[in-house]
């Protein structure tokens, strides 16, 4: 039986606008929706971008020769529905303004305070991400997502997104996974840790990201079976997946 725990030492990223509710008392502006892309992206009414922090979603298709991922209508479909109670709602900004494409990187609420992001996560139509330093309300969004994965609401459903043994996979998946695997070896280079598992796959912890992890505790994983979560991507023969938070990996014991 494998039972799973904390892996690195608890430590928080809790501040005053988070609670268990993943309320704020403070917000940046008001705005207002123009249209929703997908689960995680929306338009304001002057054609800013929003790509809400600290959630993932299926990859919807806007070219008719390739499928939608799974879950990714359902996910953009709830997103229409929770705005279109109002169209006018609140940001609260990330520590990192925008993204590698530009977009401008929020917490969007409702003006009652609804926590859009949390709602997502609650229904188990999207999935937490965790990149600093965008950070603020990380505990609240693990713990809603966490309680709708052990409901197997949602995308928790499908099986494409239960967890997958590394031994099952063929080398060409592509997109965001959660894996479990042993660990071979744990190395390290000028760049990164390599926490590398069977079937030639090996999990990147880049030295960027190396504060939001106990370095010792990586180090000494060799061995031992393991859980991941994030994108992969091949890269010289290889299966990668880019770790970026200590929420991100967890060990499994067997009992």
């Amino acid at each position: 039986m494998l039972v799973t725990f904390s892996l690195f030492s608890n430590h928080s990223y809790s501040n005053a606008t988070q609670t268990s509710n993943c309320v704020s008392a403070h917000f940046d502006e008001k705005a207002y929706i123009e249209y929703v892309i997908d689960g995680d992206t929306v338009v304001l009414s002057d054609n800013r971008h929003i790509r809400l922090i600290g959630i993932n979603t299926p990859e919807l298709s806007h070219d008719n020769n390739k499928s939608s991922e799974a879950g990714a209508e359902e996910a953009r479909n709830s997103l229409v529905q929770i705005l279109d109670k109002e169209k006018q709602i609140q940001l609260l900004f990330g520590k990192e303004r925008f993204d590698r494409h530009g977009r401008t990187l929020a917490h969007i609420f409702l003006l009652d305070g609804l926590n859009i992001q949390a709602e997502m996560l609650r229904k188990g139509l999207a999935m937490p991400i965790h990149i600093g330093p965008n950070l603020s309300l990380i505990n609240c969004y693990f713990e809603a997502s966490s309680i709708a994965k052990e409901d197997n609401r949602g995308l928790w459903a499908l099986d494409r997104y239960k967890t997958q043994a590394v031994i099952s996979l063929s080398g060409s998946e592509k997109g965001f996974y959660t894996i479990s695997g042993k660990v071979t070896q744990v190395t390290e280079s000028r760049s990164s840790i390599w926490v590398n598992l069977k079937n030639n796959v090996a999990l990147r912890i880049h030295k960027d990201d190396l504060n939001y992890f106990n370095k010792s505790d990586l180090m000494s994983l060799s061995g031992a079976m393991i859980e991941a979560s994030g994108w992969l991507y091949k890269r010289n023969n290889q299966l990668r997946m880019r770790i970026r938070h200590k929420l991100d990996i967890k060990q499994l014991n067997e009992i």
